[in-house]
């Protein structure tokens, strides 16, 4: 391996720190409570409703009134993650995508001081409505709002591109020690973003071009950061390779289906990322072999005939559009079209862009369906 990647030696830091700039979110959301005291609980005949209190502090605003500052600030959060990876208590990005980043992430947080405006302007419109929403805490309520400017300094946006440098007098330079866990916070990253991509291959012979375009954004994300860490760098490789062949529409069966299977089982865990990167683990043996594959057809055909005989025993007393109403897993392995499960993905960012133009490779014939409660590995 290049031994001029490891992360102790002073170029590698220099490398990193003189490529990556640190985003910090400088966002102050007012948090619409206030601490719970005695005098409330006796004000009422009743214990206060739980939407009123909770954990010890009692809502003064309504939350839905404040949950626009909460998105507009994950908008960021997943912004930055798309190419970048949380370090300290920010967001290292490279320095080929910042100024991108921070126009976009300046955006955003002008918005949010727009929602602030209309959000102060109509303060005491929100108050009245809370207390109307819960009249007989309303005292307690009125009891602990804060003026309007009160609220106002409460409530900060801002972002900051910062350059990473280690001061000359420190007693103790851990920048080195935090640098070398970069990789590794990447990798974890990963694998929280893939972790339910597998449900896009248990039960069906064909990958859909949602799943695709998840594979697709983990691409993205590790390709602008493998100079980061030289494990990164082979999984980049992969990810590149099996792309390239993909079809631009329609699902992904065949080969390239089993394929797809064995890279969302190395994305979707740290150490295998790792391993691969590192040139212990190859991707073949990730790939379900034939035995397995066998196993899961006749364990996919046994489920499906037992639950067909226990649809029937049970019919008689069942409206009777439930004989036309596939269960849900059922349903699963019969289309392979059907809607996919959100990934986390779709919480950190946007709905992705159209594919790039690719060469297809004809696969040699769809593969049955993988068993759900087979491949363990």
């Amino acid at each position: 391996m290049d031994s001029g990647m490891h992360p102790e030696q002073p170029a590698q830091r220099l490398r990193l720190t003189n490529a990556m700039t640190l985003f910090l979110i400088d966002y102050h959301i007012w948090s619409g409570r206030k601490k719970l005291r005695p005098e409330d609980l006796r004000m009422g005949a009743a214990l206060p409703p739980d939407g009123l209190v909770s954990l010890g502090s009692k809502k003064v605003c309504d939350p839905d009134a404040l949950r626009v500052f909460h998105r507009k600030r994950r908008h960021i959060e997943r912004l930055l993650l798309a190419v970048g990876t949380r370090f300290l208590s920010g967001y290292l990005v490279p320095n080929t995508h910042a100024a991108a980043v921070l126009a976009e992430a300046t955006a955003i947080t002008a918005e949010a001081r727009t929602a602030a405006e209309d959000f102060l302007a109509d303060y005491d419109r929100h108050i009245d409505a809370w207390c109307a929403a819960y009249p007989t805490w309303e005292q307690a309520i009125r009891n602990a709002i804060d003026p309007v400017e009160v609220v106002r300094g409460q409530l900060r946006f801002r972002v900051l591109a910062l350059r990473i440098e280690t001061a000359e007098m420190v007693a103790e330079d851990t920048l080195a020690e935090d640098l070398a866990a970069v990789g590794e916070t990447i990798f974890s990253e990963v694998e929280q973003v893939a972790r339910s991509l597998e449900q896009s291959f248990l039960g069906r012979d064909g990958l859909s071009q949602r799943a695709v375009g998840t594979f697709r954004r983990i691409y993205d994300k590790l390709n602008a950061l493998s100079f980061a860490d030289y494990r990164i760098d082979p999984v980049v490789r992969a990810l590149r390779d099996w792309l390239r062949r993909l079809p631009q529409s329609g699902p992904i069966g065949g080969s390239l289906f089993l394929e797809g299977w064995a890279l969302m089982r190395l994305v979707g865990d740290a150490q295998a990322m790792a391993r691969h990167g590192a040139g212990i683990l190859a991707l073949s043996e990730l790939m379900p072999d034939a035995q397995a594959l066998a196993a899961g057809q006749r364990a996919a055909v046994a489920d499906a005939d037992a639950e067909a005989d226990t649809d029937a025993s049970t019919d008689g007393g069942a409206d009777p559009g439930d004989a036309h109403r596939p269960d849900a897993d059922t349903a699963l392995a019969m289309d392979p079209h059907a809607a996919e499960p959100v990934t986390d993905f779709d919480d950190l960012f946007d709905e992705p862009s159209a594919a790039a133009p690719v060469t297809a490779t004809a696969p040699s014939g769809p593969p049955e369906p993988i068993g759900v409660q087979d491949f363990w590995f």
